[in-house]
């Protein structure tokens, strides 16, 4: 059996290396550079992986590797997307432009190597880390792209993480299949661009924050926030906000949960948390709306009309084009419910207008389904909030973005930018199913009869 397995890795190997060969002649490095960095993407992840997660479960090495080969598939889909289908118009393309540029000017000596140092915000600092990429692996699109992915498949491993150290009785396996499988989390955050930037920033603050709320190097851990965030911050200061206010209210709820494992954090500890959460929540909420509003230099973070004003002034920007749809309007309270649903499960079958738009109201449908046949995961939620400060994180921000975005009215920005919050939406469909206090005790009596305790009265 052995010498199968060798026999056959060297055929592949041989004729991995003519393939190569015929590229380097008849293709251009944009595409021929990703069979060089695909490989060696898959070699460095595979240790790593099994690292991470084989101390805990063999069986998610297996769904994690199955996940960064799919990550790299939509790769590749992504850039047929961006380059064939889109001519290049995509947001990827003017950042591989910049970034090969000035990465060809960095290895002619040109210019310093200082300048490939993020700077900025927004689109200029993923220029800028563009750059750094091209310089250090080349300017190949197609390996652009894979590298980015790749970057989105570690934000996937922190959630994961996340999940399993946060969240008392979770399904891991599921979880695990959901977050490296997702159709939304393979295809969007796969291509050189924000989204897949982002992923690992707000992932390492939601892994760092399930170490606060299970008392685990409580310090350290807000050090892993702080840096997850304020990257992310630079990038779109608007996620960071809401990743920080769910971080907030997850500290607040903390002392009504029922610590299960970890160490108890100390009433000071806790409040200088909120006081530093507080703190950065002021800033960064300040500096979003600088970010989402630049002529008005005056704006603050308690500029309620400034709020309006900006999500008004996306709300007729963004329901221009073919994928434009009428959003819903906020009248109060009471249309917060239908608002946050809808927004996190459009598209639906009947509002695609595209194959585009039906693969994701496919997974939509695909995940609404399996909610009503796994109600039992949902009704529990109430029960779980009492055991997982995380759960209660990854919940306030699922509100918070349905509300924030219901001003979007264009289905491929929102289902792209909804990808970064989608790890925190599949939580609830893995949760331990809720059973009755009745089942639980009949479960238990057995147990004491073997045992010899007795259970009540």
């Amino acid at each position: 059996m052995r010498a199968w397995v060798g026999h056959l890795a060297l055929v592949a190997g041989v004729a991995y290396v003519l393939a190569l060969g015929w590229a380097m002649q008849h293709l251009s490095y944009d595409v021929w550079g990703a069979m060089i960095i695909g490989p060696l993407i898959v070699a460095v992840s595979y240790p790593l992986v099994r690292k991470v997660l084989l101390p805990h479960d063999p069986r998610l090495v297996t769904i994690a590797m199955a996940g960064l080969l799919a990550k790299l598939a939509g790769s590749i889909v992504r850039y047929w997307v961006a380059f064939d289908a889109y001519g290049g118009l995509a947001d990827a393309g003017r950042y591989h432009d910049y970034g090969r540029s000035l990465a060809a000017q960095i290895r002619a000596g040109d210019t310093s190597l200082l300048r490939v140092i993020p700077t900025g915000t927004g689109t200029q600092f993923i220029e800028r880390w563009t750059a750094t990429m091209y310089t250090v692996f080349g300017s190949s699109r197609l390996a652009g792209f894979m590298l980015f992915g790749w970057m989105a498949f570690w934000g996937s491993m922190l959630y994961l993480r996340a999940a399993m150290i946060a969240v008392p009785g979770i399904s891991v396996g599921r979880y695990a299949a959901l977050v490296m499988l997702a159709p939304s989390l393979v295809y969007w955050p796969s291509s050189i661009g924000k989204e897949a930037f982002l992923m690992p920033c707000l992932g390492l603050a939601a892994y760092g924050g399930a170490r606060i709320f299970v008392g685990q190097r409580v310090w350290r851990a807000t050090v892993l926030v702080a840096v997850g965030l304020g990257v992310a911050a630079l990038v779109r200061p608007h996620m960071a906000g809401m990743w920080l206010a769910g971080v907030t209210a997850a500290l607040i709820g903390g002392p009504f949960v029922k610590r299960e494992h970890g160490k108890h954090r100390s009433r000071s500890a806790t409040v200088v948390l909120l006081v530093i959460a507080a703190v950065a929540l002021s800033f960064v909420a300040a500096f979003a709306i600088r970010y989402l509003d630049p002529g008005n230099e005056e704006a603050s973070a308690t500029s309620t009309r400034s709020a309006v004003d900006i999500f008004a002034d996306v709300e007729r920007r963004t329901e221009q084009g073919g994928s434009g749809f009428q959003t819903i309007k906020l009248n109060g309270p009471n249309s917060w419910p239908f608002a946050i649903v809808r927004t996190m499960t459009r598209p639906l079958p009947n509002e695609a207008r595209s194959l585009a738009e039906l693969l994701p109201a496919v997974e939509m449908t695909s995940l609404m389904l399996a909610a009503l046949l796994g109600w039992r995961r949902f009704a529990n939620i109430p029960r779980m909030l009492r055991r997982s400060s995380y759960l209660l994180f990854a919940l306030s921000i699922v509100m918070m973005f349905g509300l924030a975005f219901t001003s979007i009215g264009n289905l491929g920005i929102l289902t792209r930018q909804r990808s970064l919050a989608m790890p925190l939406l599949l939580l609830p469909w893995c949760l331990p199913a809720w059973v009755p206090k009745r089942s639980r005790a009949e479960d238990a009596a057995p147990v004491a009869l073997r045992t010899g305790v007795t259970v009540g009265r």
